[in-house]
């Protein structure tokens, strides 16, 4: 859902005691980069950890994609299967749909777009993220790092991870930089992608923000609210300040800002790039 870069931490464990592994993988039509920091000893059940978390990446891009038509998704969709017959999955995806529609009264939507079925990408790529790098933790693996196509979750135990947020008027750009000890970032804009963010009011695209990031503990969350509050724009800020626990980052059309909530953002433009 959005574009955005890394900065490492500015200190990390000792290297008698920890190494780094990592993972590229395509799914989901995007490029997944899975990090962990791990124990030398341990080394062959945290690789077996990322090989678990890349299979979860591919198990749910099978069962939600919406461009392979004989998916899970659209055989529910389509009424072809029972919702208590589907994989409980399904289940889940569909009924945190209707408590985040809910929520955001409304801006959320898996039918937002009138000219295509249920879609379940503003929630499902967020959540499967979170869940592959809760599979890196319980694998053993620390100062964990997923990104999927700029959706980030991490893991730190000392000093924050720094996420650049890529400027929406610039691509070469940052236009704020998040500091987070552990947890998700999540970005919403039209900038890379085109007006792909439709207004649920409207049946439009979207068009009254630049971008919109969103922090919390889950990203699955994160990236509904975010997708979200670009749809609704600033009226959105109603109905965020009713969710605990996540913070926003809105920019508008002429580079101003708005931030609400729990957000700590320690550089704005003129950061320069940002370094994985």
């Amino acid at each position: 859902m959005i574009d955005a870069a890394a900065v490492a931490p500015g200190r990390t464990a000792p290297a008698t005691q920890l190494v780094r592994v990592s993972r590229v993988e395509p799914a989901m039509g995007t490029m997944f980069t899975l990090v962990a920091h791990v124990d030398r000893e341990r080394h062959a059940a945290e690789l077996a950890a990322l090989d678990e978390a890349a299979a979860w990446l591919h198990e749910v891009d099978d069962r939600f994609t919406t461009y392979a038509p004989q998916s899970e998704w659209l055989s529910w969709s389509r009424g072809e299967v029972d919702l208590d017959d589907a994989h409980p999955d399904v289940r889940h995806v569909v009924d945190r749909a209707a408590e985040l529609t809910a929520v955001t009264e409304g801006a959320f939507s898996l039918t937002a777009d009138p000219t295509r079925g249920p879609d379940p990408a503003a929630y499902v790529k967020g959540w499967a993220i979170q869940r592959a790098a809760e599979l890196l933790v319980a694998g053993g693996a620390d100062h964990v790092f997923v990104n999927g196509g700029g959706d980030i979750v991490v893991t730190r135990r000392h000093e924050p991870w720094h996420i650049g947020i890529q400027d929406p008027h610039d691509p070469t750009g940052l236009i704020g930089v998040i500091d987070i000890e552990h947890g998700a970032v999540a970005t919403s804009g039209a900038y890379e992608r085109g007006e792909h963010v439709i207004d649920a009011a409207t049946g439009r695209p979207a068009t009254s923000l630049a971008s919109a990031t969103v922090v919390g503990p889950d990203l699955g969350l994160a990236d509904a609210y975010s997708t979200a509050l670009f749809a609704a724009g600033e009226a959105g800020l109603a109905w965020f300040a009713r969710v605990d626990d996540y913070g926003a980052y809105l920019v508008r059309p002429d580079r101003t800002k708005v931030v609400a909530g729990a957000i700590r953002v320690s550089r704005t433009e003129g950061s320069g790039p940002a370094a994985a």
